[in-house]
C-alpha cells in the first residue's frame, strides 16, 4: 500500500486556506483530523492525500489553474533529505535522474520519463487519473517540479521550458505563473513536459558537493527501503503499545493517535490486519523471548497483560501453533549430560 510524508496534505490544506476553504472540509472523508496536520514525521496512505485533493477540487472553479497555483507552493525544503540530495548534484542531468530513480519519495501521482531528442532533454509527464482531477494533478506535478528545478538549477543561467498539450486555463496568471517559476510556460504543446537544452545538462552545478550528495543519496535509499516495507498504521499502533504499555486497550491506542476506535478499526483492516492481530503480535513476540529465560509461565502472562497463564497459552498456541511450554522445549538448549568415569 503506497504511503508518503504529510507535508504534501499540509501544503494542500494551507493552500485552500488561502482560498477560504475550511480544513475539516478539505480532510472530510480522508481519515485524517485537523490534530495530525502538525504531526511531520507522519506517514499517510497515497489514497488519503488523494481524497483532499478531490475536496480540494470540488470547492474550486478551475483545477487546471488550481493545480499550476497548488504546485508552486512545493519546494526543495518539501522533500527533506531529498531535496539537499538534488542540490548538492553534480550536474543537472545527475539531478534529474537522482530524483527519477526517487521518485518514490516525492509527491507525485504522474508517471514521468526521460526523453532526449536532438538538442532537447526533457521530462514528459503523464497521468493516468481521469477527469478534472487528473488535470489538477498533471498540473501540480509538473509545477512542483519545475519548481524544485528551479532551486536546484538556478534558473536564471539553466532556462526552463514548462509546456502543456491543454489550452491556457481561463483565469490564470500567465504572467504571475511564469514570474514565480522565472521560466516560460506554454499552452498547446504536442506532449506535457519540462524541456530543457540537452548540452547545458552537463554544466557544473553551484552548489555540488560530493561527498554532501553521496551520504543524501545513502539516506534517500534508506528511506525508499522503509516506505517500501512499511505499513503506516499498524508500525505507528506497534509503537504506540509499547510506548504505552501492553496493558493499552484500542482506545488507549485511539485516544493517542488522535483517532476513534472505528476509524483505527478500518484503517487497519485495510491494511489486512486488525487490532487484535497487531496486539498479539507484540505480545507473542515478547513472549518467545521471555520464553527463553527461566521466568515462569504465570510470570510472563502478568507481564504482557494476559489473565492469566491459561489465556496466555491459548493465545500463543492460536499464533505460533505450539504451546508456551512446547516453544520452550523447542529453544532451550539441551542439558549437556556428563560421562560417568
Amino acid at each position: 500500500m503506497p504511503i508518503r510524508n504529510i507535508t504534501s496534505i499540509q501544503i494542500v490544506v494551507a493552500y485552500g486556506g488561502e482560498l477560504g476553504i475550511d480544513v475539516d472540509l478539505l480532510l472530510q472523508g480522508s481519515g485524517l483530523v485537523n490534530s495530525q496536520l502538525t504531526e511531520h514525521d507522519l506517514q499517510v496512505e497515497d489514497k488519503q492525500e488523494l481524497h483532499v485533493l478531490k475536496n480540494l477540487m470540488s470547492n474550486t472553479s478551475s483545477p487546471f489553474r488550481v493545480g499550476m497555483e497548488l504546485g508552486s507552493r512545493y519546494h526543495l525544503t518539501s522533500y527533506g533529505i531529498m531535496g539537499y540530495a538534488l542540490l548538492a548534484s553534480s550536474t543537472p542531468r545527475k539531478a534529474v535522474e537522482l530524483g527519477l530513480r526517487f521518485l518514490d519519495l516525492t509527491y507525485v501521482y504522474s508517471k514521468i520519463e526521460l526523453t532526449e531528442i536532438n538538442q532537447d532533454l526533457s521530462l514528459r509527464f503523464s497521468c493516468d487519473i481521469a477527469g478534472e482531477l487528473g488535470k489538477l494533478i498533471l498540473a501540480r506535478d509538473m509545477m512542483g517540479a519545475a519548481m524544485v528545478q528551479r532551486e536546484v538549477f538556478e534558473s536564471g543561467h539553466l532556462p526552463i521550458n514548462l509546456q502543456f498539450t491543454l489550452p491556457k486555463p481561463p483565469g490564470l496568471s500567465l504572467d504571475t505563473m511564469q514570474h514565480i517559476l522565472g521560466a516560460e510556460i506554454q499552452f498547446n504543446a504536442n506532449y506535457n513536459g519540462i524541456v530543457w537544452i540537452a548540452n547545458q545538462m552537463d554544466l557544473p552545478l553551484v552548489k555540488a558537493n560530493a561527498g554532501t550528495a553521496k551520504i543524501c543519496e545513502q539516506q534517500c535509499s534508506q528511506l525508499l527501503q522503509q516506505k517500501q516495507n512499511w505499513k503506516p498504521i499498524e508500525k505507528q499502533v506497534k509503537n504506540t503499545l509499547l510506548h504505552l504499555g501492553l496493558t493499552s486497550s484500542m482506545q488507549d491506542i485511539a485516544d493517542y493517535l488522535f483517532r476513534t476506535t472505528r476509524t483505527l478499526h478500518r484503517q487497519l483492516k485495510q491494511e489486512q490486519t486488525s487490532w487484535r492481530q497487531v496486539r498479539d503480535n507484540v505480545r507473542i513476540g515478547i513472549a518467545e523471548e521471555l520464553l527463553s529465560t527461566p521466568m515462569q509461565l504465570d510470570e510472563i502472562a502478568d507481564r504482557l497483560g494476559f489473565s492469566d497463564s491459561a489465556n496466555f497459552s491459548h493465545s500463543f498456541k492460536r499464533c505460533r501453533n505450539i504451546t508456551p511450554s512446547q516453544h520452550r522445549k523447542q529453544t532451550m538448549p539441551a542439558p549437556i549430560l556428563k560421562r560417568s568415569s
